[in-house]
């Protein structure tokens, strides 16, 4: 019994130890007029930096994961926040392409609708090229279908009509044009296009091998200098800080605009609270997901035309929770604008304190390894108990009986976040691959 009281009471000066740590100043600088891109991790700050404007368009290179997520790996973005457009027409050829009403948002007098098509503001998983998918067939991309003899993705055959953009004081001072065809994504490992200067003139075809950016998000583009770009950098990252193209509501408008702000990795999860002290120890309200924009840009406010200073909500606390479990929080503290574009924030580890504290029910309760993708060994000590494993919005996926080292079957379990309860309290995390 003595021992048990002696664990609990490590277990509680710990979790005050780090609650009491300060938190930290940090900062990241985009550059004059936002320039660069900023790669960021928690745990070791920035770890790369990009010229913003070196991509054009970018290929996922992830694998497919059925049943659950099979987009994420058809994914094609657009560099919206750098002045790309991307237009789907219902032309299929480079030879004779007609642009007349491109820019209309009706049926043009040849007959030819024309969209304008957007990233997700939300998810990775789902790019500009794949923005028109039909949402009720598992086997619709938008740009192409899934072809169950050959097992590639094939396109549908329309012609992309990229419009890339130089501005000035907020006005446009020229365009330049490029034609796109997304040919097939080959057995997921490899991805076929073509491009060609807007007359159909120097029509070339291009490939992208999946497996030359293992561990990355996407293979990058370049349609000016025709070429590859690899600019994820190899060590781990969190955040994106960047200029990302975005969906608003203004007096009572819904509008497309770019934004400066910070997405997030697919493979943390954040969340966003309002109205909460900095020092504040509270996350019982923190409701962690994995849409990319929870951080985003909703921290500072646009001070307007001919106003220089951005306004910063300094009551908006930001959550991250890492694959390692480690758990971060953020708070905004200036951000300077287009004249160096540096964001400066505070940052603190979190520590789950009522989890901590929970552990006291248990002689021993740990759970290895973790992360872990076909088995996790729970260790409950004597006697039995209850194990339930739930993910993050509370519904429980197993439930089963354990005593002492007992391993648990997971491969039914999709990758994400976990808990394992026992007995009806929460024991740990568990990150499953």
């Amino acid at each position: 019994m003595k021992k048990i009281v002696l664990q609990i009471a490590f277990l509680f000066a710990s979790a005050t130890a780090l609650l009491a740590q300060p938190i930290a100043n940090d900062s990241v600088s985009l550059g004059t007029g936002y320039m660069n891109d900023i790669y960021y991790s928690f745990e070791n700050g920035t770890v790369g930096t990009q010229p913003g404007a070196n991509w054009h368009i970018a290929f996922a290179t992830r694998p497919a994961a059925p049943p659950t997520n099979v987009l994420r790996s058809t994914t094609i973005i657009a560099n919206e926040g750098r002045n790309v457009q991307i237009y789907k027409s219902n032309q299929y050829n480079f030879v004779g392409f007609d642009t007349t009403g491109y820019r209309s948002t009706i049926i043009d007098t040849n007959l030819r609708a024309w969209e304008l098509m957007h990233n997700s503001d939300s998810s990775w998983d789902l790019g500009a090229f794949n923005a028109n998918l039909v949402k009720n067939d598992p086997f619709d991309f938008g740009w192409g279908a899934y072809n169950m003899t050959s097992h590639d993705v094939l396109s549908k055959g329309n012609v992309y009509l990229l419009r890339l953009t130089r501005t000035a004081q907020g006005r446009t001072i020229d365009s330049a044009f490029k034609l796109i065809k997304i040919d097939r994504l080959a057995f997921d490992t490899q991805w076929v296009f073509q491009m060609a200067n807007l007359n159909g003139s120097d029509s070339n075809q291009y490939t992208i091998s999946k497996a030359s950016f293992n561990g990355k998000l996407f293979a990058y583009f370049d349609v000016v200098n025709k070429q590859v770009v690899n600019r994820e950098p190899s060590a781990p990252w969190d955040l994106y800080f960047t200029r990302y193209g975005a969906f608003s509501t203004q007096f009572g408008q819904t509008v497309f605009s770019t934004n400066t702000g910070a997405l997030s990795n697919p493979a943390i999860l954040t969340a966003r609270v309002k109205g909460m002290p900095v020092d504040s120890t509270k996350i019982s309200t923190a409701i962690f997901n994995n849409k990319i924009t929870n951080i985003g840009t909703d921290w500072k406010i646009n001070p307007g035309p001919g106003q220089p200073t951005f306004g910063i909500i300094d009551s908006n606390v930001y959550f991250a929770r890492l694959a390692n479990n480690k758990q971060y929080r953020m708070v905004f503290k200036s951000f300077d604008g287009s004249s160096n574009g540096r964001i400066r924030f505070y940052k603190g580890v979190e520590t789950d304190f009522v989890g901590l504290l929970e552990a006291k029910n248990y002689q021993t309760v740990s759970v290895y390894p973790n992360p872990a993708n076909a088995f996790v060994n729970v260790q409950v000590g004597s006697g039995n108990h209850s194990v339930v494993i739930f993910d993050i919005t509370g519904k429980a996926h197993l439930s089963q009986t354990a005593t002492g080292t007992t391993a648990i079957d997971i491969t039914g379990l999709n990758r994400g976040l976990y808990f394992i309860q026992v007995d009806g309290s929460k024991a740990a995390r568990l990150v499953v691959e």
